[in-house]
């Protein structure tokens, strides 16, 4: 059984429901005839709010425990699921057909190089409309790096315990993503270590010219505070 198979049914304890990502969404693009992709989606748990607000959303995921567990949580009014890799944008959406494209949790970062990103931040280009917006959220590398960062804050509440801690590879430039998630009710223990790229800030951002995005707000947080290196996140508005 994959990591993601084995902590699905658990995600909507480990990540829930975030207001501010939502008003920080709804602010950015507030055309509620608006159409979305929600990039790295899980369990659909954003795109299920966002999905209150416009009229399309898409939630995309490469994972497919995930995507079963977003799509068998539908209701009345629900995005459009599907498995997808996020470099697939082109293959699936048309060209100018996207009023926003959003990508939180840490979710660029698991692509395998920067060419990879690369590559993303183009297909979003094209994917979206003259006046669309690209909405990211990444860990704060400039400060994980600059100040040694080996642990990111404890996740704990009455159903899971999710600690979570780098190792960075100097030589290949990634980052050994560890984590450990214990399930309180049956004491089951699941653990996982993933490579992530660590791209800081100037870096995406020099990717994002070269994508086209011409413009960018840069942002430490979803209540839309200056960003520093002292910030927990790097949230990126790119039009």
């Amino acid at each position: 059984m994959s990591f993601y198979q084995q902590i699905a049914p658990y995600y909507h304890h480990i990540f829930k429901t975030n207001a501010a990502q939502v008003n920080f969404v709804t602010s950015k693009i507030p055309d509620s005839e608006s159409s979305i992709v929600d990039v790295g989606c899980g369990i659909g748990t954003l795109s299920f709010e966002l999905i209150k607000y416009f009229n399309n959303v898409f939630g995309i995921d490469m994972d497919a425990e995930m995507i079963q567990v977003a799509v068998n949580g539908k209701g009345d009014n629900y995005p459009d699921f599907k498995q997808l890799s996020m470099l697939d944008l082109t293959t699936h959406f048309n060209k100018d057909s996207m009023d926003g494209i959003i990508c939180f949790g840490n979710t660029l970062v698991h692509l395998d190089s920067f060419n990879q990103i690369s590559d993303f931040l183009q297909q979003s280009k094209v994917v979206l409309k003259s006046d669309g917006k690209l909405l990211l959220q990444i860990v704060n590398y400039d400060r994980i790096l600059s100040k040694s960062v080996k642990y990111l804050p404890l996740i704990e509440n009455d159903e899971i315990l999710f600690e979570r801690n780098y190792e960075f590879q100097k030589l290949e430039n990634k980052i050994d993503f560890n984590t450990r998630l214990k399930v309180k009710s049956t004491n089951e223990i699941i653990e996982n270590s993933i490579k992530l790229v660590p791209i800081l800030k100037n870096e995406l951002t020099l990717l994002l010219n070269n994508a086209g995005f011409e413009s960018c707000n840069f942002y430490g947080n979803f209540k839309k505070d200056n960003y520093s290196i002292d910030s927990p996140a790097l949230i990126i508005e790119a039009w």
